[in-house]
């Protein structure tokens, strides 16, 4: 039987090809999928004589639901740990994400993430497992996604193999006890695909997978762009990596998703099958050439960006690239140790930081912003027919905003305004595929409280099997330093 539910008197956004706003506007849900958008007046005459359920908007503003297409896995139950000691930080983590976690910590992380991806407006994401990629061990992808799941968010793991030199080590539960096991590339390839094979198309299809290298090419510098002197040739292994990603990606009918800096590109394009292409999106992007950049917009891989302070030094060429045609999106990367899953934060910062570094404030227009985090962002994850936008046919994906605050009043230029002063706070509900997650902020779905003390308790023993409580102290002179000092060293 059809179930209809009217969104009705909002301000409606709908991202659409001709980027049309609605005053006094409403969506018609139909089921999982949008049946209607126009004008109240009209939909409502439409509907007499029908049968169906009335939400009233008047003070919001009705938008598709945000999507985030590049965050880290496990992240929310590590955010500020370490930061007072950010140059070994991906050490730190390393540490705890692959030798001393079970899935029930993946679990309980899965549920924090989506719980506040829910109430950030966030219906979509994209994770990269761990902060420097796990795939040895397929029952962590499986509790992750069941947390968001339960939560009722769509989620994409990015699986794939970390970076060389193989074999790698990692800690995996076996009988309660976390086992050291070493796996070659080839094993960690297996497992990868074994674990997209679990997860991709589950949930009655919340959860997507994507074939996820953590770099794009293995042998370089991993995490910041690599010289041209030192970015001279392919490897083997690079040639190997690629290869076997692509021949998942193609027997598992997914994407690819990985990380690029400076040189990486360059290096790719020299591949028979490199890991560039309108089915690849490639987070960061920090430092690359305008040759690189023009490789990317040339074979219509798509690029999706987060802002952090040295992008004033190491920048994405964010403008350059739209100019050349290509498709970015902006992502949090979230959330350790110090980005929120914000995406009103993150498109402003990423604007703020674009404008500083080519000084020019008119980098970035407020509508463009938004579309970064909608249908461009759709678009990177190759879910532009179904999501992004708030169109006849597509996914009842759906977040309000009460623009009805303080904040955001006058409603003079409504998107400018919440673009530059708008926040996860200003959310009031969410659908996903037509069923209502969250109701004027209050959580359908699950306990709030259930899933924090679990996060809590889980976060803290992990920290405690990694013998890293000692990074939960702040730095010595916390409270009176202009620049945050260790008196000694803080191991991993």
């Amino acid at each position: 039987m059809s179930r209809q539910i009217l969104l009705a008197h909002g301000y409606v956004v709908t991202m659409n090809a001709k980027f049309e706003c609605i005053e006094d506007g409403a969506v018609l849900i139909d089921n999982d999928r949008i049946a209607a958008v126009g004008p109240t007046a009209l939909l409502m005459k439409r509907l007499e004589g029908h049968t169906y359920d009335a939400l009233d908007c008047s003070g919001k503003m009705i938008l598709p639901g945000l999507i985030d297409a590049h965050t880290h896995a496990g992240h929310c139950l590590n955010r500020s740990l370490g930061l007072d000691s950010r140059t070994r930080w991906m050490d730190y983590l390393t540490k705890i994400y692959h030798h001393s976690t079970t899935p029930a910590y993946w679990h309980a992380e899965g549920r924090l993430a989506a719980l506040e991806r829910l109430k950030a407006g966030i219906t979509c994401g994209v994770s990269v497992i761990s902060n420097a990629a796990r795939c040895d061990d397929p029952r962590i992808v499986v509790e992750h996604v069941r947390g968001h799941a339960e939560v009722g968010t769509r989620e994409n793991p990015a699986i794939g193999p970390s970076n060389p030199p193989y074999p790698r080590a990692f800690g995996v539960e076996e009988n309660g006890r976390i086992v050291e096991k070493n796996f070659t590339f080839d094993e960690l390839m297996d497992k990868a695909e074994e674990a997209i094979e679990l997860v991709n198309g589950s949930f009655g299809g919340l959860i997507g997978a994507f074939a996820a290298p953590f770099v794009m090419v293995g042998s370089i510098e991993g995490s910041k762009p690599t010289p041209a002197d030192l970015a001279c040739r392919l490897t083997d292994y690079d040639r190997h990596m690629m290869k076997s990603i692509r021949e998942v990606a193609r027997r598992q009918n997914v994407r690819i998703h990985t990380e690029a800096f400076g040189g990486m590109i360059r290096l790719a394009a020299q591949a028979d099958d490199p890991l560039l292409g309108p089915d690849v999106h490639v987070q960061h992007c920090k430092g690359i050439s305008f040759k690189e950049a023009m490789i990317l917009a040339e074979t219509k891989t798509n690029v999706t960006t987060t802002p952090a302070w040295h992008q004033l030094q190491i920048r994405c060429p964010v403008p350059e690239l739209i100019e050349l045609g290509a498709n970015v999106a902006v992502t949090t990367d979230g959330t350790a140790p110090a980005m929120p899953f914000d995406l009103f934060r993150a498109a402003r910062d990423t604007a703020l930081l674009q404008q500083a570094a080519l000084n020019d404030p008119s980098i970035r227009p407020a509508g463009k912003i938004l579309s970064m985090i909608t249908i461009d962002a759709a678009r990177a994850i190759g879910r532009e027919h179904d999501l992004g936008s708030l169109e006849v046919g597509k996914l009842a994906d759906i977040t309000t905003v009460k623009v009805a605050s303080p904040h955001l009043s006058p409603q003079l230029m409504p998107i400018h305004q919440l673009m530059l002063f708008g926040n996860p706070g200003d959310v009031s509900d969410v659908f996903v595929a037509g069923r209502l997650l969250m109701r004027n902020r209050t959580v359908l779905t699950v306990s709030e409280a259930d899933v924090l003390e679990s996060a809590e308790r889980a976060s803290l023993e992990a920290i405690e099997r990694a013998g890293a409580k000692h990074l939960l102290k702040p730095s010595d002179n916390f409270w009176t330093g202009a620049q945050s000092r260790l008196d000694t060293l803080r191991e991993p």
